[in-house]
């Protein structure tokens, strides 16, 4: 594991964070804040973004790494990190992303970070 990702998580002042997979017009630098997600439509199995009934999120959908930067030592960082990465099944732009308010959204692992931030970027 790459020893600069887990000091900027384990440095960023924030509660919570969360790998996020980029969509093709998102493109953020580490500082950004990134935008709202929106509600999945079952029915249609799209985003309501694309839908004519937009539904916005309070915040950025991410998969939940667990890790608890004020509490986490460095090793136990990693290790949660390692795991929420084999398990968040990661493609294209893949970003770490922190806040201090989150919601559970209806999938496994899965939360909404209200005012996310980038802290790292994984692939491009």
């Amino acid at each position: 594991m790459n020893n600069s990702l887990i000091s900027a998580i384990a440095n960023c002042n924030y509660n919570y964070i969360g790998i996020r997979h980029l969509a093709d017009d998102e493109h953020y630098q580490v500082g950004d804040c990134c935008r709202n997600s929106y509600d999945w439509d079952y029915e249609q199995d799209c985003s309501t973004y694309e839908t004519e009934n937009p539904i916005e999120l309070p915040g950025t959908c991410a998969y939940n790494t667990g890790i608890d930067p004020n509490w986490d030592e460095p090793e136990e960082i990693a290790e949660k990190l390692e795991k929420a990465l084999a398990n968040a099944n990661y493609y294209g732009t893949t970003v770490i992303i922190a806040g201090d308010r989150i919601e559970y959204d209806n999938d496994e692992h899965e939360i909404i970070i209200a005012a996310a931030v980038v802290i790292s970027i994984l692939a491009e």
